[in-house]
C-alpha cells in the first residue's frame, strides 16, 4: 500500500505538459505515408531504384515507404501548420527503429536527420542518396547509393 501511494504521488506531481509530442514551433515529420495523409501534408511517394540497401557490415535494410510531405508544425491549439516547403521522408525497416550513428545518408552536401524517420528539406536534395559510414575513415567511402526518380 506505501508503494502504492508513492507512486500516485510520483505521478501526480510530474509535469504531464513536458511530455506533450504536439509542441509547438518545431518542424515535424510524419512518421509514415498514412500518418503524413492524416496530417493532411502528403505530397507524394517516391520512386527508386531499389529497395534493399547495403548499411556495412555485410548487413542489408529495406525502405519501406520514401514520400514527399510540407514541413509542418503544430498550432497552439493542437492542429496541423502546413509549410510551403516540401522534406523527403524514408522509412526503413529497422534502421528507423532505432538511432543507429554508425550510418548517415548524405544527399549532395547536406545528411538526413533522424526522428523514427530519416528526413531532409526537399531544397538540399539531389537525385541521389549515399549511404555512408559514420567512422574518422574515408568520409567519401559509399556503402550504397539510391537513385531517386
Amino acid at each position: 500500500m506505501r508503494k502504492l501511494i508513492i507512486i500516485v504521488l510520483f505521478l501526480s506531481s510530474c509535469n504531464w505538459a513536458d511530455l506533450d509530442i504536439k509542441k509547438t514551433g518545431m518542424h515535424k515529420n510524419s512518421q509514415s505515408i498514412a500518418e503524413s495523409k492524416e496530417n493532411g501534408v502528403f505530397r507524394r511517394t517516391v520512386n527508386i531504384n531499389k529497395s534493399i540497401i547495403a548499411i556495412g557490415n555485410n548487413r542489408t535494410d529495406t525502405i519501406k515507404e520514401i514520400w514527399l510531405e510540407n514541413m509542418w508544425m503544430y498550432s497552439d491549439q493542437g492542429s496541423v501548420l502546413k509549410d510551403s516547403a516540401e522534406q523527403l521522408l524514408i522509412l526503413f525497416g529497422d534502421s528507423s527503429k532505432v538511432y543507429n550513428d554508425k550510418l548517415l545518408l548524405k544527399a549532395r552536401s547536406d545528411y538526413f536527420g533522424w526522428n523514427g524517420v530519416f528526413f531532409i528539406s526537399k531544397r538540399n536534395l539531389g537525385d541521389t542518396i549515399f549511404v555512408v559510414p559514420n567512422t574518422s575513415g574515408n568520409p567519401n567511402t559509399n556503402l550504397d547509393t539510391i537513385l531517386l526518380r
